[in-house]
């Protein structure tokens, strides 16, 4: 009777682990594309199921490097590829979703792929909903609270931490001059900065708005955290050729902050990393 109880158990085990979309194997056949779903889906354990992904796509590094993977250019989405790799499903996302509606609906309907639009994360909390309409796509909804969980706690971390210093104002460098962009209140880089207690000098405009050098010195920000992924020497050549900003703190080497893009504006499961990037730099 143990015996046969043993044998029923594996069977169990074995059909339960079947019926896993994240088993390579069982069909399933994921596209991607953006980025940071590619990240959230790697995460949670499905990345040997992944046949499309995007040119943007450089992490996990074992998905940037393997050329097995189709990559698509998401401004000029090729249908025939995409239907070509006979896709069971398609992550979308709602930045890129109304320029590409019409488009899956036909590969959906070719393919019989399940399509998700992931809706776009505007603050911490919008990163653990992509996470679970994610999770919940592919049933592994308990693997996405695990994620989650994962990010709540380091987050966690980093706020007990920086919580009890001066809280001392950025300027988000997003683009160079001549037009010069930076992110506004009510925007996800917004929301995660104040996570380490790092103010938004431009908090009080709504969105990516455009910015002049004279706003800039009007409101004497204390440090730069720039996203535009330039080297340190290329960053202090943008800030010194800029007229007005030589005599700021925000000229000093010491107050610019150059965070890798990918980890501070991705809304993914790396946000805890830039994050701490970013504090170590402002305050250390």
């Amino acid at each position: 009777m143990d015996r046969m109880k043993g044998i029923l158990m594996i069977a169990a085990l074995l059909l339960m682990a079947a019926c896993s979309p994240a088993e390579e194997g069982d069909g399933t056949r994921i596209v991607s594309l953006m980025p940071s779903n590619t990240e959230i889906i790697a995460e949670l354990g499905l990345e040997d199921a992944l046949v499309g992904v995007t040119t943007e796509d450089d992490h996990p590094e074992s998905v940037a490097d393997d050329g097995d993977l189709s990559k698509l250019d998401t401004f000029e989405l090729d249908e025939e590829q995409l239907i070509g790799l006979e896709p069971t499903h398609i992550v979308a996302h709602e930045a890129s979703a109304g320029m590409h509606r019409e488009l899956l609906d036909r590969v959906a309907e070719t393919t019989g792929a399940e399509v998700l639009t992931v809706e776009e994360a505007r603050d911490i909390e919008g990163i653990y909903e992509s996470i679970r309409q994610i999770g919940s796509f592919f049933s592994v909804e308990e693997d996405a609270e695990d994620v989650i969980s994962g990010i709540a706690r380091d987050l966690g971390d980093l706020k007990g931490q920086y919580s009890d210093e001066e809280t001392r104002r950025a300027f988000i460098h997003i683009s160079d001059q001549p037009e010069i962009y930076t992110a506004g209140g009510g925007t996800f880089m917004d929301d995660a900065l104040s996570w380490i207690n790092v103010g938004n000098a431009f908090d009080d405009m709504e969105g990516y708005p455009a910015v002049s050098a004279e706003d800039i010195v009007e409101r004497n920000p204390d440090v730069l955290v720039s996203v535009m992924g330039l080297d340190d020497e290329a960053l202090g050549r943008s800030v010194s050729d800029t007229p007005g900003l030589q005599d700021m703190a925000i000229s000093d080497p010491g107050n610019q902050c150059n965070i890798d893009p990918d980890l501070l504006t991705r809304p993914g499961p790396r946000i805890a990393e830039g994050l701490r990037q970013t504090a170590e730099c402002v305050y250390e």
